[in-house]
């Protein structure tokens, strides 16, 4: 996520809170973003070979039936030729989204399927570690061995057993004999 999508999504993010506007905004961008995660639809943005007439033709039906404030990013982004911050727009938007309502997502990482109620304990952890609500999503990574690795916004907790293993093999490389 770059730096300048952050700006433009908090800016929209403003301007929706202002309008009432911050659900519906969330699932129109949420559509834009599927919209844009195709290769063909990546190519027509920010191929040279575009012309911008053509592009904002796209744009148009991109943002057609869209609500309003989103239609007119469409155009500020046309016209300072910054079409790039599309496809970062949603997950900031998100992020917006969570930090308003005080929540964070995170991905619990673990070389086998967890239970519900490891999945539950875990979600509670993270929840205290941060302060906050947590949504925990699962991912299935063998080359952990063991343990598991919590990711929990910006924040790593790894109880792997391949962290353990890493840093004893650092430790014994630095030991004298």
């Amino acid at each position: 996520m770059t730096l300048l999508a952050k700006r433009y999504a908090t800016a929209l993010f403003r301007l929706a809170e202002t309008a009432g506007a911050v659900p519906a905004l969330a699932g129109d961008l949420a559509a834009v973003h599927a919209a844009l995660s195709s290769v063909a639809a990546r190519a027509l943005l920010q191929s040279p070979d575009v012309t911008g007439a053509e592009r904002a033709v796209l744009l148009q039906k991109l943002g057609q039936g869209r609500h309003q404030l989103l239609q007119n990013l469409f155009g500020v982004l046309l016209h300072r030729r910054r079409l790039e911050v599309l496809f970062d727009l949603f997950p900031a938007f998100h992020a917006l989204q969570l930090a308003a309502r005080g929540e964070l997502e995170g991905v619990v990482e673990s070389p086998r399927a967890l239970g519900a109620a490891e999945l539950q304990a875990l979600t509670a952890l993270a929840g205290r570690l941060s302060g906050k609500k947590v949504t925990l999503t699962q991912a299935l990574r063998p080359e952990l061995i063991g343990g598991v690795r919590l990711k929990v916004g910006n924040v790593l907790y790894d109880g792997s057993l391949l962290a353990s293993l890493e840093q004893l093999e650092g430790r014994l490389l630095q030991a004298s004999l």
